[in-house]
């Protein structure tokens, strides 16, 4: 049986043994070196790595040390790794990620440096993230229903020669659709527009049609007339109007979000995350949709001019659930916390509502030459082991101690655990079950541990109750 290393929180102390004689003669026994006499106990049991004693009990160079903050190097991490893959078991588990600003000024770096170890850690693989998408699923779609109604209502009235009422039937299904642009769908609302612009026709009024005809090519370029059910006069028409959509000069645009790294779609296609900026798309109305995992969408449906630059900002408000982990990510990552020896009880609240095993925090500062940098820790909540002291440069131009670096630190951390012979304890992901636990963090800890899950427990279905810490009463 091999030891575990320190450097992934785990040890394995046995009784120290005499040796036997030879058979040929005999030899003194020798006893084991007085590091390993002084513990008889041969259970295996989690601590937190890098303490002093373990760092004399073992031969394996840690991961991290306590005394000595951790450089980001992605070429130390991966001979670590490599000494430790000969034996060492994977210990798989969805890991959550957070990066929290210890000053207001630095909430935008913080972000943006979230989105960029997550890249990273997607990159490189070896790592099941926690998809926040469907811990804190979006709201369901808005129903189109009354927008279809109307719609077959003024179907119904032109095909009864009753243009008058067909154009406005045809016109409030166009509205309709067009006041849910997340859900809309494009071939609707131009054959919406098509149906309007021939109704218009019908009533003599030709500078409506072509508007509505525009509007129809704009919405789904194609859309395309039956001539089976519209005249010559609506098919030439309609032609003309595609014809000078086509050769209207197309517009940019430019799509801001708070927090940035949103998702941005236009008409269902896929143009990239925010800050985006200088997409050119063609002149006319579009519906624009922005979203982030975990937060309320943002929809808009957008008038993009000819040759000029179009700009939508959408602030993008975390669900209630995701509200309350984040809350508990700030106090899990403050100096204080980062220092302790176990696992702050805000962090095992967030392990619990992610269904987490690991759980990452980096921390955005100022360093002591006035530039930005971080700090990142993370724990394996339920051996206890803890990666710390990893720093991350924030600088224009670093090429250490990168979020590159950094995440592949995780990701050897992750993967590089070797797994205890004895049954994994599932203490941590209980403690915050028991009565005792909200008696003995007390305070903020315990008020903030609470409300992660009252904030979100609708979200799984299981009520909580923060003063006996039960769940499911």
């Amino acid at each position: 049986m091999l030891a575990t290393s320190p450097a992934y929180g785990q040890s394995s102390r046995k009784r120290p043994s005499k040796k036997k004689p030879a058979a040929t003669q005999p030899v003194k026994t020798t006893k084991a070196p007085p590091a390993d006499d002084s513990d008889d106990d041969d259970s295996v049991e989690p601590r937190a790595f890098g303490t002093p004693e373990e760092e004399a009990n073992t031969q394996v160079p840690p991961l991290v040390t306590s005394d000595a903050p951790t450089k980001a190097a992605p070429t130390q991490t991966s001979k670590v790794s490599a000494t430790a893959s000969a034996t060492a078991v994977t210990a798989g588990g969805p890991l959550a990620l957070f990066t929290v600003a210890r000053m207001p000024a630095f909430e935008d770096a913080a972000r943006k440096l979230e989105d960029d170890l997550i890249r990273q850690l997607k990159a490189g693989g070896g790592v099941e993230l926690v998809d926040l998408s469907v811990v804190f699923p979006p709201a369901p779609p808005a129903s189109l229903a009354r927008a279809d109604t109307l719609f077959e209502q003024g179907r119904s009235d032109y095909d009864n020669l009753d243009p008058e009422s067909a154009e406005a039937k045809f016109l409030a299904a166009a509205e309709a659709y067009t006041q849910h642009p997340a859900e809309l769908d494009t071939e609707r609302l131009g054959k919406a527009y098509l149906f309007l612009g021939a109704s218009r026709m019908l009533n003599g009024d030709s500078a409506g049609a072509m508007d509505a005809f525009r509007r129809a090519v704009v919405a789904e370029p194609t859309t395309t007339p039956d001539a089976a059910l519209f005249g010559q006069d609506v098919m030439k028409s309609f032609d003309q109007a595609r014809a000078e959509v086509k050769a209207r000069p197309a517009g940019t645009l430019v799509v801001e979000s708070k927090p940035a790294g949103a998702n941005v779609t236009l008409r269902g296609r896929e143009l990239g995350v925010t800050p985006l900026k200088g997409v050119e798309v063609p002149a006319g109305q579009h519906p624009v949709v922005v979203t982030l995992p975990g937060h309320s969408s943002f929809a808009q449906y957008t008038d993009v001019a000819s040759s000029k630059s179009t700009e939508v900002k959408a602030t993008l408000e975390p669900t209630p659930g995701l509200a309350a982990v984040r809350d508990a990510a700030s106090h899990a990552a403050t100096e204080q916390a980062f220092e302790r020896n176990t696992p702050p009880p805000e962090t095992l609240a967030i392990a619990e509502r992610l269904d987490a095993r690991y759980v990452v925090l980096a921390a955005v500062s100022r360093g002591e030459k006035g530039r930005m940098q971080a700090e990142l820790q993370a724990w394996d909540v339920r051996t206890q082991a803890r990666l710390r002291g990893v720093e991350i440069s924030l600088a224009p131009g670093e090429k250490k101690l990168t979020p590159a670096a950094a995440a592949d630190q995780v990701r050897a951390f992750v993967n590089g655990v070797t797994a205890p012979r004895s049954t994994e304890s599932n203490t941590f992901s209980t403690i915050i079950k028991r009565p005792w636990f909200w008696a003995v963090v007390g305070g903020a800890a315990a008020v903030t541990a609470g409300a992660v899950f009252m904030a979100t427990s609708q979200d799984k279905g299981r009520p909580f109750n923060p003063v006996s810490g039960g769940i499911g009463f």
